[in-house]
């Protein structure tokens, strides 16, 4: 028995594929684009040293200087230090494109929106790498610092120091933790279910990974969580005000057609 498709429901599957392998193109073009200004944004090792004496001076003055002290309970559990590589390494990218997807795939009409507070994120962090270098904590091992990733995997990101699209100093904002929060806030939104605000665990996770592998202060997951709420509130806002197309960007699907 052969099977097929009418043909108004096969043009429809293959505009809705072209949609999708369009808006991946787009998107993964940017971050790349974003590799390379993060690469170029990188300031001296002097300016990222004293501007994280003085993120680390900011922390002691108002108590949030926790840092060492969450690392060091990491440190007592070697297995725990393996999972948190692992997500540090792993999850961060994996995550966020399985979320990409998820909405194209699900939320197709909600999915240009979604993107542009993607793209906001990337585009606003890298004036700040360039106008804020920040050494991470695992610059300092006199202040009990361990560099987890290095010593515990075969993973050693300062080899690729010669490279375009590496920026040590790259620590603030962490997109680490802006990306969990996009994630999060994207599932809370555009999920039906009650179990949709479990997803703030995911940040929650992240915001104590970075910190705990020696990659990250906590402003800068402070830092990269404003960062995406101020992208969520303002976003959908400016997209409002402006024309609401009534078909999906390369396609010619009614967007009330979802």
């Amino acid at each position: 028995m052969q099977w097929s498709l009418p043909a108004d429901r096969r043009r429809r599957v293959v505009q809705w594929v072209g949609f999708g392998v369009c808006e991946v193109a787009l998107v993964l073009a940017l971050f790349w684009v974003h590799e390379v200004l993060r690469g170029l944004a990188m300031g001296t090792p002097e300016a990222a040293t004293a501007n994280a004496e003085l993120v680390i001076a900011v922390e002691r003055s108002v108590g949030l200087f926790w840092e060492a002290h969450v690392q060091a309970w990491v440190l007592e559990h070697p297995r725990l230090v393996d999972i948190f590589n692992w997500i540090y390494i792993y999850v961060h990218l994996p995550a966020t494109l399985l979320f990409g997807l998820g909405v194209l795939c699900l939320r197709p009409h909600r999915f240009v929106e979604t993107r542009n507070i993607y793209l906001t994120l990337l585009v606003v962090a890298i004036p700040v790498y360039r106008l804020f270098p920040l050494a991470p904590p695992r610059y300092f091992p006199e202040l009990g610092f361990v560099d987890t990733v290095k010593l515990f995997t075969s993973t050693n990101y300062d080899a690729h120091a010669d490279t375009l699209l590496y920026n040590p100093f790259a620590a603030m904002p962490s997109m680490h933790v802006a990306f969990a929060l996009f994630v999060a806030l994207g599932v809370i939104r555009l999920s039906r279910s009650r179990l949709r605000w479990a997803a703030l665990g995911y940040w929650v996770l992240v915001n104590i990974v970075v910190v705990g592998t020696g990659n990250h202060y906590i402003v800068d997951g402070i830092a990269g969580s404003l960062l995406t709420l101020a992208a969520y509130a303002l976003v959908p806002r400016v997209s409002a005000r402006l024309p609401r197309p009534s078909y999906l960007p390369w396609t010619g699907i009614k967007v009330d057609s979802w």
